[in-house]
């Protein structure tokens, strides 16, 4: 949510980050309510732990359901629910710490409705109760806010029980969040999977991605999953919503396994891109590693080359591809700081100055670009491989198939990690198709190739690889889409 103030205060006063609420758009709460009716049209009872305004329960209450509504903050007067000032949190604790032995929650309620709390790690609340957190959500983390709301909201209901969620979409892909989607495919059912527009939000001052997901408690329930692409905007998405547009497929569809038993949740990603899997990624046939976090960049590294600052440091080529200019000069006695300083870490020292290629690390469009030998790097990847496979190499990263791959499939969000870098297939080629890819790459770079003038280079790029992939013509149309789109799309 980077490209708003920092505090956002509500009309009570209070900062809405720090409470991580933010309110549910009427017509979203409409079909969350609908899909759990028409799944289940018998229940009698529901739950929104983080209640808020009650935006959510609306048309729940309209349907004759008793309601209990439970939220930190009391936002004032409650007109649907049964309302109950507490943190959810504490009181899924208390829940856990009545089981004994082998039981389970098993709250009363046949519905969950719920947009949890988007705020991020470093708020106070996990910084400050980590200890007892980390005993509550071990098994999936506590990373986030919200993913332990989706967490205990699973573990407290009961068989059937139907659970709306409206959250950050971040769990789908996110290396950290692998031990939730597993918990959500062990114990639950999925009945819809739908990405939400990058605007839906916009209103309150929110840039945050969502998604709408709708379980129910227990295997048996799976029928085919009812899904939906990211659409342009809030207007495109509710006509979507109304229309029932979704896409329905086997629950195995929605899922690309990895060879290292993680996986991703993928919506509307064709078979013909998820069979590329199958291909080895970069972390199994090359070195994909990061290098030096500083601690402190304005104290060890120079943005002009000088005395005692000369060695070049790259840590985000950003937009850029093929050529980027290093992002600092490093100070030159940076592994006697290594030793010295607890801060500043230099992690795998036999690479540093190797030649190579550094990856972006930040920003949505994703970039490749060489790396001379001599320079060092950050915490973004790096990828060290046999000097004939540099050139090539760094022409398939730069191409349209690999920021699909990586911005819709292996990361839905405008940064990227070492880790998901290796994860990117490394398609077979002919020699021939490298010898292309790789002049390409090198005349690039030796002509500095800007960010506005690529768009040539990457339809010559993108030109050889569909053509020695044989990718159909829908698959490529809808490939150069996603890319040409990346704000709406991601």
């Amino acid at each position: 949510m980077g490209r708003f103030e920092k505090t956002i205060v509500n009309e009570n006063g209070v900062d809405r980050r720090e409470l991580g609420y933010y309110s549910t758009p009427n017509f979203i709460s409409t079909f969350m309510t609908n899909a759990m009716l028409e799944i289940n049209p018998h229940g009698k009872t529901a739950l929104d732990p983080c209640v808020g305004k009650e935006e959510l329960i609306k048309e729940l209450y309209e349907n004759n359901i008793d309601i209990d509504g439970i939220d930190i903050f009391n936002h004032g007067d409650y007109y649907y629910c049964n309302f109950l000032q507490k943190d959810f949190i504490d009181f899924y604790k208390e829940q856990k710490a009545n089981l004994l032995f082998d039981q389970k929650i098993n709250l009363k309620y046949d519905y969950y409705i719920a947009n949890p709390p988007y705020n991020c790690h470093e708020v106070d609340y996990i910084r400050t109760n980590k200890k007892e957190l980390n005993k509550l959500f071990g098994n999936i983390g506590v990373h986030n806010m919200y993913s332990m709301f989706v967490s205990a909201i699973i573990d407290s209901a009961k068989d059937g029980a139907l659970i709306s969620l409206i959250t950050a979409d971040s769990f789908l892909t996110a290396r950290m969040h692998n031990p939730l989607r597993a918990k959500i495919l062990n114990t639950c059912s999925i009945h819809y999977l739908i990405l939400c527009p990058t605007d839906l939000f916009w209103e309150q001052k929110a840039d945050v991605r969502t998604t709408i997901m709708i379980l129910q408690k227990g295997k048996k329930y799976q029928n085919l999953v009812k899904s939906l692409n990211r659409p342009k905007n809030k207007e495109e998405l509710k006509i979507k919503l109304e229309q029932k547009d979704f896409l329905e497929t086997p629950i195995e569809s929605i899922i690309n396994a990895s060879n290292d038993n993680l996986f991703e949740f993928v919506i509307d990603i064709p078979l013909e891109i998820q069979s590329l899997f199958s291909y080895p990624r970069i972390g199994e046939k090359y070195k994909c590693i990061t290098g030096i976090s500083t601690g402190e960049d304005g104290k060890y590294i120079s943005k002009e080359k000088k005395g005692g600052f000369e060695i070049p440091f790259y840590k985000n080529p950003g937009s850029r591809k093929f050529y980027c200019e290093p992002d600092g000069f490093l100070t030159n006695d940076y592994l006697v700081y290594d030793k010295e300083v607890k801060n500043f870490m230099v992690r795998n020292k036999a690479y540093m100055l190797k030649e190579g290629i550094t990856c972006s690390s930040m920003g949505l469009p994703f970039g490749a670009c060489y790396l001379p030998a001599g320079s060092t790097y950050g915490v973004n990847a790096n990828i060290f491989c046999e000097k004939e496979d540099i050139w090539w190499l760094l022409g398939y990263l730069n191409s349209s198939l690999v920021t699909y791959i990586v911005r819709g499939i292996l990361i839905r969000s405008n940064m990227i990690t070492s880790g998901y870098v290796s994860k990117i297939p490394v398609v077979e080629l002919k020699k021939s198709t490298k010898q292309k890819l790789g002049a390409i790459a090198k005349k690039s770079f030796e002509h500095k190739i800007s960010p506005k003038d690529l768009a040539v280079i990457i339809q010559a790029i993108d030109t050889i690889l569909f053509d020695e992939l044989s990718l159909s013509e829908e698959i490529v149309n809808e490939i150069q889409n996603f890319t040409s789109n990346l704000q709406s799309r991601v």
